[in-house]
């Protein structure tokens, strides 16, 4: 039996507005502990059960995030949103994603005005900030996973990893250098050009006899 999710010809029917937004109105409301938590469920409510994007559209909806001013998650579903729907798609994601945020932080604040002092209020949230650490380096392995196809990319990972932890290099340097690394270690023998056939000048002087 096809895949409902596909089209006549295999590819993914277009992705309807209300539909893109009421996935994003969900992820926004129930995610938290900042971006690689967000991204996680992200990636697996676009790629394992929506098929929206490819693993390859969704890694360069992140890179786009890393190198954008702003919030990463919100940066990575524009780009998504965009590539989804166009502008429309853009917008959409956008709203749809920061608002359940918006109105969840308004009344959080509201709350914490009036009973921030409470002391059973303090220790709830020094709990949520020890469950949120759990929930980002879950999501970070989540991610990352994907991503050790051989030794050459766990050692920009791990490379990358040791220089945030031990030498506190700026992001924006790292993803610098993590590009000029993949440079040079995935370029593949048909990148280079083309070298000029041995023995050219001789026939020339041949020809010329």
């Amino acid at each position: 039996m096809d895949d409902p999710r596909e089209g006549p010809t295999g590819e993914a029917p277009r992705v309807g507005l209300l539909h893109l937004a009421g996935v994003l109105l969900k992820v926004g409301a129930t995610g938290f502990g900042g971006a690689m938590p967000m991204l996680a469920l992200l990636h697996t409510e676009y790629l394992e059960k929506r098929r929206w994007v490819s693993q390859e559209e969704f890694d360069e909806a992140v890179m786009v995030g890393q190198i954008m001013p702003g919030p990463i998650a919100v940066d990575a579903i524009t780009h998504m949103g965009y590539r989804l729907r166009g502008w429309s798609g853009a917008l959409v994601s956008w709203f749809a994603f920061i608002l359940p945020s918006f109105l969840l932080m308004l009344a959080l604040t509201l709350v914490y005005r009036r009973y921030g002092g409470v002391p059973q209020f303090i220790g709830l949230f020094k709990g949520l900030g020890a469950g949120v650490v759990a929930v980002i380096a879950a999501a970070a392995w989540r991610m990352g996973r994907p991503h050790f196809k051989d030794v050459r990319t766990a050692c920009l990972l791990l490379g990358a990893l040791l220089g945030l932890l031990l030498l506190r290099i700026n992001v924006v340097l790292l993803v610098i250098l993590a590009g000029l690394a993949g440079l040079v270690l995935f370029r593949k023998p048909s990148d280079f050009p083309p070298a000029p056939p041995r023995g050219g000048s001789g026939q020339g002087k041949g020809d010329g006899r």
